[in-house]
């Protein structure tokens, strides 16, 4: 390839806002899957898998959230949920409401129906609400941030709230996610994890356009999209293509406030079930302590 061909090509690549598309860095090999856990109540910034930074346990962080799924989902591991330990999915519901159209053994045909939404089962469907975020200092670098249940549905704990009920604040406030820089922490009172945000700062004006963008980028798509991938058996290549005999899922309207999704409630079960014993931070994402 000569060195003018290769310099107009770089021109084509260099007129995309975000540079190299994800399609490009993954199959080269150069893709950054960001991710905050909060796993021990810490938050710990992994990269590809491996840890990079981390916060003192019980510290906050500084985020703007860029992009957000319009619904919970809910996936239901083959083995009951154990941290670290890998499991294969079995059944999914983008919409925590319904099995996605591909699911191969849907465990029934809505999620409120499921033996596995029931208090106490032994195989208990795992519901989270994805969204993509970025830091003050670093605000064109996504990161995913996938939350529990606890820490999205709620009520208001001394100015904290969890994340519905703090975009609902925000909404009735006039007030765009994308607008405010939010103070992420765990809940001191909560003796699991928990956390609770609440607005800390104005996202400065010029930075508005840089997040609205950022927010349509494939990205921030594939952050907040639940995507399941399915090995495929030998016998499935010779078989006829498989359609479910399901009433279709109705596509969710882009537009439709987030304010209309409900807590999930599970099932109480039949079976008398034991009970489980009951069991200001001032860092900030500057102050994480890099992993050498």
């Amino acid at each position: 390839m000569s060195t003018d061909l290769i310099s107009q090509l770089q021109q084509n690549s260099l007129a995309s806002p975000n540079g190299l598309n994800q399609d490009t860095l993954a199959v080269a090999g150069r893709a950054n899957n960001r991710k905050i856990s909060t796993e021990g109540r810490k938050f710990t910034m992994l990269v590809n898998g491996n840890e990079v930074a981390s916060s003192p346990v019980n510290g906050e962080m500084d985020i703007i959230f860029v992009k957000m799924a319009h619904t919970p989902c809910r996936t239901l591991y083959d083995s009951s949920y154990i941290p670290g330990k890998k499991a294969k999915i079995i059944c999914w519901a983008s919409d925590a409401k319904t099995p996605d159209a591909d699911v191969k053994n849907k465990q029934a045909p809505a999620c409120n129906q499921c033996p596995h939404s029931i208090k106490g089962a032994a195989q208990q469907c795992k519901l989270t609400w994805r969204t993509a975020v970025v830091t003050p200092n670093k605000p064109k670098e996504l990161i995913q941030l996938i939350l529990s249940p606890k820490s999205c549905f709620g009520d208001e704990v001394n100015g904290g709230r969890p994340f519905q009920t703090y975009i609902r604040y925000l909404a009735a406030s006039g007030i765009n996610n994308n607008a405010a820089v939010t103070k992420m922490y765990f809940d001191p009172a909560a003796t699991y994890q928990k956390l609770l945000f609440s607005p800390s700062a104005p996202v400065p004006m010029e930075l508005i356009p840089v997040l609205i963008e950022l927010a349509t980028s494939e990205e921030a798509q594939n952050y907040v999209k639940l995507s399941i991938y399915q090995e495929k058996e030998e016998e499935d290549m010779l078989a006829e293509p498989f359609v479910p005999n399901v009433a279709p899922v109705q596509p969710t309207t882009p537009t439709a406030p987030i304010a209309d999704v409900v807590e999930p409630v599970l099932r109480e079960s039949s079976v008398q079930q034991p009970q489980a014993p009951k069991a200001d931070v001032s860092s900030i994402i500057n102050k994480w302590s890099v992993k050498s």
